[in-house]
């Protein structure tokens, strides 16, 4: 802007001159809060409740002004955005209110925020399916890309809102369809881009986790072409471009780039809907460069500050499960990873699982479990390379040595498009041994370690119960007796009872006591249930 300009913006602002301040709004975005911040900040710190209430597209050029704030401090920053959390959660209720198309596009996004921030992503993705509607019915504004209108109103930021609520909520595919809609939908720059940047942004995020590197890239590179994004805003706006190159070097094991992208990125304890896959990033960074137990202390330490409370369980979200799986099977906790994998709603974990299976040396159910996975329509780039990399050696066991040359070639060729950290995690030995069956250079796959140079420890002996030892061993830790158990599943009293003695085998436990601890410390219950008992 220039001189004239700010001046004009400045006694807009100074006189409460909402209406102009709204224009500006929806003109320049970014803009405007991130140029003026103090000034409308102050401004709201003036105004009436009622007042804000009924302007939202200023209530969010406030909600942005105090993202952006550089010198505040993180509790300040804390305490505001619940403030404005709010707000958001009061518009919800009223949104059909809102007559002219800005306002309900505004109130729509903070609505749609304050439910993220509680988790409630159905609801925040019910208010953004009616938002779209809504513009749809009232307002004809950006239709055409040569349109005078589109330069205007935050062209795709609603799409974008609903993308990033399907990433949050684990909806990869879901998130793919919104955030190209939202990238279809951008304005120019200067200033109406920024939904476009944000998407391409956050699609390199989801091909990278995946595994698609040429199309995250891709992605990355759309972020130039779609214009400039101040320096200042480049963290907020670009989180997710900066996390993608972080899974882009990990895998291409650059621990520098890797490092550097993690710091430019931050903590995964900092606000903001990207955590999850950030404390993702920085636990497959521990387990690609022999740090897992480090990794383990960050993920719990993220995982408390958004208010899990413990480490990821069954509900989590998928990235922070399939990284808590991770980092336990490379700290030697197969048992964990096993039990883990078979309680949580996910195929993600099933590559770790067959993973531990065969460092156990349970071929038949690494191999089981391999070919469940690999099965599996959402299976990714990542995740198949795995799961080839346990079949290979399944069949190298048994002497099947054509079947895995077959499956080791298929695994080397996705290892070749920049996946090269699983090869990291099964014996080096028999990697070696494939690699010199198919002529494959060790170098190549980043095998480049002594055979006795391990770089995670092998998972121990895997105990592994029937559904119906399962359901005894809960009882027990209940407190329940035999009599109670059997009640309580149809059975008679001395079926509980065999059923007690093989969990006590398979524990290496002598009664209820040991057997509970034994299960509390292999992930098989609860670790409060084997302290109550």
């Amino acid at each position: 802007m220039n001189g004239h300009a700010d001046a004009g913006v400045l006694q807009a602002i100074t006189s409460g001159d909402l209406d102009t301040i709204e224009d500006l709004a929806d003109r320049r975005w970014f803009e405007l809060p991130g140029r003026y911040g103090p000034e409308l900040l102050g401004l709201l710190e003036r105004l009436p409740d009622p007042v804000v209430a009924r302007r939202p597209r200023v209530l969010m050029a406030g909600v942005l002004a105090y993202q952006l704030a550089e010198a505040r401090d993180d509790a300040q920053l804390r305490a505001s955005m619940r403030l404005f959390e709010l707000h958001g959660a009061r518009l919800s209720k009223r949104l059909r209110s809102f007559a002219r198309p800005g306002d309900a596009l505004a109130a729509g996004v903070l609505a749609m925020h304050a439910a993220r921030v509680r988790g409630q992503y159905r609801a925040a993705e019910a208010i953004g399916a009616w938002i779209e509607d809504h513009l749809l019915r009232t307002d004809d504004s950006g239709v055409l890309p040569w349109s005078e209108e589109r330069r205007i109103g935050r062209p795709g930021l609603v799409a974008l809102n609903r993308g990033v609520t399907a990433m949050v909520a684990g909806h990869p595919a879901v998130a793919v369809g919104h955030l190209r809609r939202a990238y279809e939908q951008s304005g120019p720059p200067p200033y109406q881009h920024f939904a476009g940047a944000a998407a391409c942004a956050n699609l390199a995020l989801l091909a990278a986790v995946r595994g698609h590197h040429v199309m995250a890239e891709r992605w990355l590179g759309r972020i130039r072409r779609c214009g400039p994004v101040p320096e200042w805003l480049e963290h907020h706006l670009l989180l997710g471009a900066t996390i993608a190159r972080a899974f882009l070097a990990i895998d291409r094991l650059d621990v520098d780039a890797a490092a550097q992208a993690l710091d430019e990125a931050g903590t995964g304890e900092e606000q903001g809907d990207l955590w999850p896959f950030l404390a993702a990033a920085r636990a497959a960074y521990a387990v690609a460069f022999d740090e897992p137990v480090t990794g383990l202390l960050d993920l719990d330490a993220a995982c408390f500050a958004h208010g899990m409370g413990a480490r990821p369980g069954p509900g989590a979200h998928p990235v922070l499960l399939r990284a808590h799986a991770d980092l336990l099977a490379a700290t030697g906790e197969g048992n964990r990873v096993v039990a883990l994998a078979e309680v949580a709603a996910t195929g993600r974990l099933l590559p770790p699982a067959a993973r531990v299976r065969l460092l156990a040396g349970d071929n038949d159910g690494a191999l089981a479990v391999a070919g469940r996975a690999m099965r599996d329509a959402g299976v990714t780039p990542r995740d198949a390379l795995e799961l080839q990399l346990v079949m290979a050696l399944v069949h190298l066991r048994a002497g099947e040595t054509d079947d895995a040359r077959a499956r080791f070639e298929h695994a080397v060729e996705l290892g070749r498009q920049g996946l090269l950290p699983p090869f990291g995690l099964f014996p080096h030995d028999e990697l070696l041994d494939l690699c010199a069956r198919t002529g494959t250079d060790p170098a190549e796959l980043g095998l480049v370690r002594t055979a006795d140079d391990a770089r995670h420890p092998a998972s121990g002996p895997i105990v592994l119960l029937t559904r119906r030892e399962r359901a005894v061993l809960v009882g027990l830790a209940a407190g329940a007796s035999a009599v109670r158990i059997a009640e309580e599943h149809g059975v008679s009293v001395n079926t509980v009872r065999t059923q007690v003695r093989k969990v006590y085998r398979k524990l290496n436990a002598s009664n209820r006591t040991s057997a509970l601890a034994r299960a509390g410390q292999l992930g098989l219950i609860p670790p409060e249930s084997s302290r109550s008992a």
